[in-house]
């Protein structure tokens, strides 16, 4: 059986929004390359957590604008 093909996360205004307040608020999501695969890295203003979980790029990459909406939609105060 062949294996199923990986989509990217369709972006939206709201993925846009929570990563420009994220970025505006010195929190950044990124990737961290390893030789087992990639890692996804929180940089909160200095302080830095790496998944323990390995992804592939598409993972990876769905990952990065799972973790900007998760972050935008709980710690953003009106």
């Amino acid at each position: 059986m062949p294996k199923k093909k990986q989509k990217f996360a369709q972006v939206t205004d709201k993925h846009q929004k929570a990563m420009q307040w994220c970025i505006n608020n010195n929190i950044k999501v990124g990737v961290k390359p390893t030789k087992k695969g990639l890692k996804v890295e929180i940089n909160n203003n200095g302080s830095v957590k790496v998944s323990p979980n390995i992804y592939n790029n598409v993972e990876a990459c769905n990952k990065v604008w799972e973790l900007y909406l998760y972050l935008y939609n709980n710690y953003w105060k009106v």
